[in-house]
């Protein structure tokens, strides 16, 4: 019995290592698109002319949107392999309904559909997996503006009672089907992805999704999740997460040394894309193609800050990073080191944190997520 446990287990393991390459693998590529098109959206290679613009930003979107799918795919095969888990932390719903509603605006906006989100009460607390319910969120709203009419009004209800968080959707039905099964075969010829992965969430929660339709012909998705209350915290705005790294912070004197950026991928164009940004910015770049580089300029030109790729030929980023957090040279050891990953998992990111990584930042990245890293680890008065 315990030799077929392990064998099950090994087999989960794998499946999940196989889903977390594959997801890096895909987000690489994936990564460089999104740079350049920021990049260029940044004007930092010239000012764009009003078409070019429109056909960049619409670039971005189809970028965003493969992302997306990307991310159901290896998220779909990791709970089917029972490769996750969730880790519950207090969260307020109407933020998560908030980001939710902005990942479905395109998709509502091509639908010419209008959403309202009503959270009763407004500071409704849940102990969740915040990840993981954002997700429920935005698999129910895309779901539910699939199954409706163009140019009307969706409306995302939330509620809390003895049951748990009830998520419940209505909107006029494109098509009013005779009973729930031909809704949700209709979806799933739609986005088979998207409903699979919802219904597993839902599934992985223990919770309930049901549809139905009432007598005014609007179809009504409800889910229904075991989760507890919790009084949260409305936490202070960032502004490092929507200004560029330099906006707060005083211009660097001429005689002050220019904060110096490592990066540390093997990917050459996402390498020339991030240093053409780093360097419009101000900053000096310097570059390795593996980890063995890295540790080597790591060492003799200890830079302010690293960011490390974690799959890298020759050493991998993990063991680079152990290799400098292991120098005899306190300035070497104390460099912030982001670590950049395309498995997009907890247990990922716990790997990079164990092995002494600053900070973590999945691929694809935005220069936004780019400016808050800077910000957070590069100083101007740093000397």
């Amino acid at each position: 019995m315990r030799s077929n446990l392990s064998l099950i287990e090994g087999s989960l393991t794998e499946k999940n290592e196989f889903l977390g390459s594959m997801g890096h693998e895909l987000r690489n590529p994936l990564a460089n698109i999104v740079a350049q098109v920021e990049t260029l959206l940044e004007d930092v290679y010239g000012p764009l002319e009003s078409a070019q613009r429109k056909a960049v930003t619409s670039i971005q979107d189809s970028a965003r949107q493969l992302l997306q799918l990307i991310s159901d795919v290896v998220d779909l095969g990791r709970i089917e392999a029972g490769a996750s888990s969730l880790s519950q932390t207090a969260c307020l719903v109407i933020e998560k309904c908030a980001a939710s509603v902005a990942a479905v605006a395109g998709l509502a906006q091509s639908r010419a559909i209008q959403l309202i989100t009503e959270v009763e009460p407004p500071d409704l607390g849940i102990l969740a997996d915040a990840r993981r319910l954002q997700q429920i969120i935005t698999e129910l709203l895309s779901a539910a503006a699939l199954s409706m009419q163009t140019g009307g009004q969706l409306r995302l209800h939330v509620t809390h009672d003895e049951g748990g968080l009830q998520l419940q959707t209505h909107g006029a039905a494109a098509q009013p089907p005779s009973e729930p099964a031909q809704l949700l075969n209709r979806l799933g010829n739609v986005k088979p992805i998207g409903l699979a992965l919802l219904q597993q969430l839902v599934h992985l929660h223990d919770g309930t999704f049901k549809v139905s339709a009432d007598a005014e012909q609007e179809i009504c998705m409800t889910i229904r999740l075991p989760l507890s209350r919790s009084s949260v915290a409305v936490p202070a705005p960032d502004p490092c997460l929507t200004e560029s790294p330099l906006q707060n912070e005083a211009p660097l004197p001429a005689s002050s040394r220019q904060p110096t950026i490592l990066i540390a991928d093997d990917q050459p164009a996402l390498i020339a894309v991030t240093r053409n940004y780093l360097e419009s910015l101000g900053f000096e770049v310097i570059t390795a193609r593996d980890g063995s580089e890295a540790i080597q300029q790591a060492c003799t030109l200890q830079p302010d800050l690293i960011l490390m790729d974690v799959r890298m030929p020759v050493v991998d980023g993990l063991s680079a990073i152990r290799q400098i957090r292991a120098s005899t040279d306190p300035k070497t050891r104390d460099i912030a080191i982001v670590s950049l990953s395309g498995h997009a998992s907890a247990s990922d990111k716990e790997k990079c944190l164990a092995a002494g990584a600053t900070a973590y930042l999945n691929k694809p990245f935005g220069v936004r997520e780019l400016d808050r890293i800077i910000a957070e680890h590069i100083r101007p008065d740093r000397s």
